[in-house]
């Protein structure tokens, strides 16, 4: 019986693969009295309509992410997404359900990104969001950005790259990206060491790592390269629009994980091949789907009968509705396809 695929990250799209960003679904897990407006602007995204769980990005519009809080979250949305993030936030620590969930996804090798946020005037600054992450989420946790306060210390004007020795600040309402002085460096050297061993040993071929290992430097183009390596996770600081960009760049190297394979009797293939708009029952409310996003009346395939569902919330990722079964496949009134239910 075939079943569900989980491609590994390093694999090329095939020949038939979409030209376009592809579908992608990602679960965001933040704290249970977080604004979530706030949790939106931070990632650069907008809610799909009013007090919409779904996320949606202007430049990437076939990802969508599922904002919940610790009361609303499902370890079965988890298992058929492709990404998961953790939005901290610095006035209400990490919750258990965040720590049970990113070890799901840990030991489903997703990808993963933690965004930190009210690390300014917040219970807890940056440095202990990252003490804390690295303790309780991802022991091997790489940081990269560190973020600057305003003159004030009252909010973020911008980010210091620790690997470029760059700053990115938000000056008079245009980013700057200039060259650190001298204090900064020499304050953040042993962390930017630090960083430079990781990535040597994540991502560079075999002789520059050896290289490496015999104290000849590096060029930060190889390291920048290395940053892209599918297992690196990372905690950004997201205050003040300062790491929008930062997780635009990280949105933008996602691929589908989570592949059902559709079959309709004569040909098989994969979900994400699919031509017309098909979908698999996550939840008692919530869809899967691939395909065409053209508009639809869509049924819920239950053994030899069909039921039309009634469609409460729909993109081109996934659709919100009620009364359910997971595992059932959704689809048009005239197709023949089914979604095979994942098993591992």
């Amino acid at each position: 019986m075939a079943a569900t695929i989980r491609r590994d990250m390093s694999m090329l799209p095939s020949q038939s693969a979409p030209t376009e960003h592809p579908h992608v679904l990602i679960y965001v897990i933040t704290s249970e009295t977080s604004d979530l407006a706030q949790v939106y602007a931070n990632m650069g995204a907008k809610p799909w309509s009013a007090d919409s769980t779904f996320a949606k990005f202007e430049k990437y519009p076939n990802l969508v992410a599922i904002v919940h809080r610790p009361s609303q979250s499902d370890p079965r949305i988890l298992e058929a997404c492709d990404a998961f993030i953790a939005s901290l936030d610095g006035s209400a620590g990490v919750d258990p359900k965040i720590i049970e969930l990113w070890a799901l996804a840990r030991d489903a090798t997703l990808p993963r990104h933690i965004l930190a946020f009210n690390v300014v005037g917040g219970r807890a600054d940056f440095d202990e969001l990252c003490a804390i992450s690295s303790r309780v989420l991802e022991p091997d946790l790489l940081v990269r950005y560190l973020p600057i306060d305003s003159d004030d210390e009252l909010s973020l004007t911008g980010v210091y790259d620790i690997l470029t020795s760059e700053i990115h600040a938000f000056v008079e309402g245009t980013w700057i990206t200039k060259a650190a002085d001298p204090e900064h460096i020499a304050i953040t050297s042993s962390a930017r060491e630090d960083l430079f061993d990781q990535l040597a040993y994540l991502g560079l071929d075999d002789s520059t790592l050896e290289n490496h290992q015999s104290g000849l430097p590096i060029s930060v183009t190889k390291l920048e390269a290395a940053w892209s390596h599918p297992d690196v996770v990372t905690i950004t600081p997201v205050d003040d629009g300062i790491g929008v960009d930062t997780l635009s760049n990280w949105l933008g190297t996602l691929s589908p994980v989570w592949i059902p394979v559709l079959s309709d009797g004569a040909t098989v293939c994969e979900a994400t091949d699919a031509v017309e708009r098909i979908g698999i029952v996550i939840t008692e409310c919530l869809v899967r789907m691939w395909g065409s996003d053209e508009p639809n009346d869509l049924l819920e395939h239950i053994d030899s009968a069909e039921r039309q569902i009634k469609i409460e919330e729909e993109n081109r990722v996934v659709i919100a509705s009620k009364n359910l079964t997971p595992g059932r496949t959704i689809r048009t009134r005239n197709s023949t396809a089914v979604l095979i239910a994942p098993t591992f």
